[in-house]
């Protein structure tokens, strides 16, 4: 087994073999990144930290806005990046170095990219939106209807503010009371009527059978118009009412359709509908 062992002269050329893999060693491959063989099983590790530059651009830029996914990917976009956008949910996915066409790929390769450098836009909704849904189609009690109409006013557009806030002071007013009847009226709005006690005077509070919100879809986006029907049930003196938000996905379409035009159009990029693997 030893024949052909040399002494000192083979245990210098093992040693030197040894020292010249401890350092790194540089890939073979295309944009292959460097390495070192650590003794542990032999394993290999990357070691790209050890030079000026990686080997290639990887990683997820994630941004908040429109505008900062427009500039970036115009930074660093080539002639094979792509966008891609889903809606459910809403992202704008930006890949930077994604496969090439076969028209591009060179020396008769098909074409084939790393797709490991891209840029995200999470479609953040906005405050108001995520209000609004969220109580979509909830039982509550008239307190707590008072309490979101009175916090959040301003999104509502008809009817006007001072009807809407006249609306919730009545329905606080009715905390302690029982409901007994409602009615609707000739104009669509209902008629609620409340008393404190069995003897008292019935006290009425007229609610709009319908109400127009005009909320932003998406953060810091613009707003749109979204109309809500309003239901209720009076069982055992309990009143409980909600509201039910006439095709919000539409509405949802419409906003994220805005946004992906101006990507399209100030990208210069025609966007695909879908998600890359």
């Amino acid at each position: 087994m030893l024949e052909n062992f040399n002494g000192e002269k083979d245990v210098a050329a093992l040693l030197a073999a040894g020292v010249s893999l401890a350092g790194a060693q540089k890939n073979p491959l295309a944009d292959g990144k460097p390495f070192v063989i650590v003794p542990e099983g032999f394993r290999r590790e990357v070691v790209e930290e050890v030079f000026a530059n990686p080997a290639r651009a990887t990683g997820t830029v994630k941004l908040r806005d429109a505008a900062s996914f427009i500039e970036y990917f115009n930074r660093q976009k080539r002639s094979e990046s792509l966008i891609y956008a889903s809606l459910d949910p809403a992202r704008i996915l930006g890949v930077i170095d994604d496969h090439r066409s076969y028209v591009q790929a060179a020396n008769g390769s098909d074409g084939a990219n790393w797709r490991a450098y891209r840029v995200e836009f999470p479609v953040p909704a906005s405050r108001e939106w995520k209000t609004w849904t969220g109580k979509d189609r909830q039982p509550m009690s008239q307190l707590e209807l008072a309490e979101l109409i009175e916090d959040n006013l301003p999104d509502i557009v008809s009817p006007d503010g001072s009807t809407m806030l006249s609306v919730a002071l009545n329905f606080e007013a009715s905390k302690e009371g029982n409901f007994v009847s409602a009615a609707r009226l000739q104009d669509g709005s209902t008629n609620f009527v409340w008393k404190e006690d069995v003897n008292a005077t019935g006290n009425k509070i007229a609610m709009p059978s319908q109400i127009t919100l005009s909320i932003p879809v998406f953060e810091n986006g613009a707003p749109y118009s979204i109309d809500a029907r309003i239901k209720y049930r009076i069982k055992d003196g309990v009143l409980k009412i909600w509201y039910e938000l006439i095709r919000p996905h539409k509405v949802l379409e419409v906003a994220f359709r805005a946004i992906w035009a101006q990507i399209e159009e100030q990208t210069s990029t025609k966007i695909l509908l879908g998600t890359p693997e």
